[in-house]
């Protein structure tokens, strides 16, 4: 998709505040006229710099750096799906997750609400949330990030708050999946981890 589509998709799903040669600052759709989160993208052509800012209640806090224009519109949209969007979770999943009392009864419940293709429990498998085992019966929650390295959403929590954890995160890999459809990002594995890690723990 070129950049004028990805633009398309910002405007429509945003209310971008300001959108100047240097500068694009978007808020929540639903947000008023003093939204307390944006999220801002510095453009320097000139030096082919440009830097991704999450802003919050008027402190900014830089995300990420490209040197690559197009790349960081998507990044922005990414980021912005991540930062600036409410997301549905399934309540009654969760309950039921709560109460799961062993690891084999999570194992079933998992396959109930969850799909199998983003989640996986002890083993190390790209593509997917995992559930790892970690010291005195408590558990880590992870994805494999560039050149399989260990990215950590959570640690050593008890197994049912880990499993809701991992609960929330696989639905969030799979909405990731469906933007990367969406937005046509292909042949750029490097810039998919870059784009997972921002959505993910945006």
């Amino acid at each position: 998709m070129n950049i004028d589509g990805i633009y398309h998709f910002i405007e429509t799903e945003f209310k971008v505040i300001k959108n100047e040669k240097d500068l694009i600052c978007v808020a929540p759709a639903s947000g008023g006229d003093y939204p307390e989160a944006t999220v801002k993208l510095t453009l320097n052509e000139g030096m082919d710099l440009y830097e991704l800012f999450e802003v919050n209640e008027g402190k900014e806090y830089k995300v990420d750096v490209f040197k690559d224009k197009y790349k960081s519109i998507i990044a922005l949209y990414f980021f912005s799906k991540s930062k600036l969007e409410d997301r549905k979770y399934n309540t009654d999943g969760h309950i039921a997750v709560e109460n799961a009392a062993s690891l084999n009864d999570l194992q079933k419940m998992l396959k109930t609400i969850l799909d199998d293709n983003y989640y996986s429990l002890l083993k190390m498998m790209p593509d997917k949330i995992i559930l790892e085992k970690s010291t005195n019966d408590k558990y880590n929650v992870l994805f494999l990030g560039k050149r399989d390295s260990k990215v950590y959403i959570a640690k050593s929590r008890n197994l049912n708050r880990a499993a809701i954890v991992l609960c929330n995160f696989s639905s969030k890999l799979r909405q990731f999946y469906g933007l990367i459809e969406k937005t046509e990002v292909r042949d750029d594995s490097d810039f998919i981890e870059t784009l997972k890690e921002l959505y993910l723990l945006g």
